[in-house]
């Protein structure tokens, strides 16, 4: 009996642990997996990140009207050097600053990281703190109030560069502001260290992401970094990005092909080039075809906008993605 009673326990937990995967790969799919960092993550080494599963990431741009936060332009430019897909994100102050006054701020500081290829802006919406203090905003304004104050910055940062922005929010936020927030996307605050979607989220019908844990480990950053997840597979979040990669196959063990430099201003090189490789193409992130070569490693890109390209060859009348690179 206690042998039986062994085997019925064994067989139960495995039973559990199969309905739980089969929900959890309903829910999340492909886990798209990502991080948000500030200068309180110190030097990040993107490369390490990376390589530890993690595909986006947001980094601390700005907060209220004047601050700029100095790890800023090292973690973009570092990130994008990695591959990873980043975008930046606002920590609103709106016990003392008008609604325009931080996304002007905002704006001045991560304009150039706003648009096809990135993460949707975000404003962080949280108690600040001030001489140490915490300062409870839902005390502060009206429900009314401060989801204008939201849906000034918010109308701002989209006017301006054509990106509905994202509203960073915990349960208690999310149930406060007004029903005029949800035009915008949801990233839920909830670290209950699992990937179980969200429940109590306020206005919203739907999420976009949920930050799931504050205390994270991922290779390349010293000490805990906040986690999130994405609330669909690749597919959606090249859709949320503004990444056409349509009919582009990639396939690791067929290429090693390197770009240099990246970021480049003039000319990019391919270096370990397959021979079969018999035409070349530079798109922009929505799959528009922005140069054409035959042949050659060298590509002059003087000529392009600033901003972020795909490089794709055709190799035995099959297109496949080489990488990602960024026009400065």
């Amino acid at each position: 009996m206690a042998y039986a009673n062994k085997i019925y326990s064994v067989v139960r937990t495995k039973l559990i642990l199969l309905i739980f995967l089969f929900a959890y790969s309903i829910f999340f799919g492909q886990n798209v997996h990502g991080i948000d960092v500030s200068h309180w993550q110190g030097n990040i080494n993107w490369s390490n990140v990376a390589s530890d599963g993690q595909i986006y990431a947001w980094a601390k741009a700005s907060e209220g009207m004047t601050y700029q936060d100095p790890q800023f332009a090292d973690n973009m430019l570092n990130g994008i050097d990695a591959g990873i897909i980043m975008g930046a994100y606002h920590f609103a102050r709106p016990d003392n600053n008008l609604a325009i006054q931080d996304a002007e701020n905002f704006l001045n500081t991560a304009g150039a990281y706003i648009g096809a290829g990135f993460l949707p802006p975000v404003l962080d919406l949280e108690n600040p703190y001030s001489g140490g203090q915490s300062i409870d905003l839902l005390s502060l304004f009206s429900s009314g109030e401060l989801s204008s104050w939201v849906m000034e910055w918010s109308n701002t940062v989209e006017s301006q560069t054509g990106i509905a922005p994202i509203i960073y929010v915990n349960g208690n936020y999310a149930n406060y502001l007004n029903t005029s927030v949800n035009i915008y996307g949801l990233w839920f605050a909830q670290p209950d260290e699992t990937l179980i979607p969200p429940v109590n989220i306020g206005v919203w019908n739907d999420w976009l992401f949920k930050q799931y844990s504050w205390w994270g480990e991922v290779s390349g950053i010293v000490g805990d970094v906040d986690l999130n997840i994405f609330n669909g597979g690749m597919m959606e979040f090249n859709e949320l990005i503004g990444v056409n990669t349509t009919d582009i196959s990639s396939d690791p063990n067929e290429l090693r092909v390197k770009i240099f430099p990246n970021p480049v201003q003039n000319e990019v090189q391919l270096h370990g080039l397959p021979q079969e490789v018999s035409q070349i193409f530079i798109s922009d992130l929505k799959g528009k075809i922005q140069i054409f070569q035959v042949e050659g490693n060298k590509i002059d890109v003087s000529k392009l906008s600033r901003g972020f390209y795909i490089i794709d060859v055709l190799m035995n009348n099959q297109h496949f993605q080489i990488s990602r690179f960024q026009k400065m």
